[in-house]
């Protein structure tokens, strides 16, 4: 799984940075078989002024098809991620879950069908 972290505009000092990069590797350690690439954006909104402002956002690029995006605010950048990870590991499992349950559509002809015409 490859990970971005794209965080010039929210100008991330190193050690939030390096957190935010473990927290995300911890998390998405038991989806490594089904993202294959993870894209971590921070954004500060409205600049200086403070509040609910700072926001993360990440798109996984699942290895079948497909992207998830997640977005959410939070005080800082910390509990911005963390929300956003909340959101994408809901929907992974949730997308997993879907793949795993889904049956399998047959593609033959049922043989007692052909012995009734």
């Amino acid at each position: 799984m490859q990970l971005e972290m794209n965080n010039r505009q929210a100008g991330l000092d190193e050690e939030v940075s390096h957190r935010a990069e473990r927290q995300l590797r911890l998390s998405l350690s038991r989806f490594i078989g089904a993202v294959s690439r993870v894209r971590v954006t921070f954004f500060d909104v409205n600049g200086p002024k403070g509040g609910l402002d700072k926001r993360c956002r990440i798109t996984a690029k699942m290895k079948t098809a497909g992207q998830m995006v997640v977005q959410d605010n939070g005080h800082d950048y910390t509990e911005a991620l963390s929300l956003c990870l909340d959101k994408l590991t809901r929907a992974l499992r949730r997308e997993v879950d879907r793949r795993r349950t889904k049956t399998i559509r047959k593609n033959r002809i049922d043989i007692n069908y052909l012995s009734i015409i």
